[in-house]
């Protein structure tokens, strides 16, 4: 006798996928490699782990990624469609080791006061694509509009870390300046002392 569907489950770690995800124009407008990115962060759920889910090049590596650019890509198109959705912020973006976290908008995001999440009901913004056309435009301006934000931001980070060296540079010649006349100052004086005792 053949065991019930749910029994050749048991114990096996899987994850579902509603059915009005894959059908929705949202899904439709996804390159291959932000569906293959939907599937590799789905599989990374646990019970209770919507919200904190990663997407670091380190880790998904082990699943095939090898790209840091296809990956941000991949990234920007599910949250561009609202599909994902950032549930904190991370790297350049706070300034930080920290990486960003992400969760599923057609789940229950929980509370995680130490990563500090707040908890939210599924949103399912994917639904709100009345046609392929424009679930496209919102991808291609969406990811563009991210794109830009990261970018801006590295380059604020750049600018900042420009401006700390100059700094640096310039407090440096200062003090080594001052060190150089402090040895040149302690050397004479000890010069002018045995002086003194010789005479003595």
């Amino acid at each position: 006798m053949a065991k019930p569907a749910d029994e050749n489950w048991k114990g096996i770690p899987h994850f579902r996928v509603r059915a009005d995800v894959t059908s929705s124009n949202a899904w439709r407008v996804l390159s291959y490699s932000g569906k293959a990115l939907y599937a590799d962060l789905r599989a990374k759920l646990r019970m209770g782990s919507n919200g904190n889910v990663n997407a670091t090049l380190s880790e998904m590596k082990h699943v095939g990624w090898v790209s840091a650019a296809t990956l941000s890509k991949a990234l920007y198109e599910l949250q561009a469609v609202g599909l994902i959705v950032k549930t904190r912020g991370g790297g350049v973006e706070r300034g930080s080791k920290v990486c960003s976290l992400y969760g599923f908008t057609d789940l229950d995001i929980n509370q995680i006061p130490k990563l500090n999440i707040e908890k939210r009901r599924p949103s399912y913004e994917y639904r709100n694509f009345k046609s392929t056309a424009e679930a496209r435009s919102a991808l291609q301006t969406g990811v563009a509009k991210l794109r830009d934000e990261g970018i801006a931001r590295k380059g604020k980070v750049r600018a900042q870390k420009k401006i700390d060296a100059s700094i640096i540079e310039q407090v440096k010649p200062v003090i080594d300046s001052e060190i150089e006349q402090e040895r040149c100052f302690t050397y004479s004086k000890t010069e002018q002392d045995k002086r003194y005792a010789n005479a003595a």
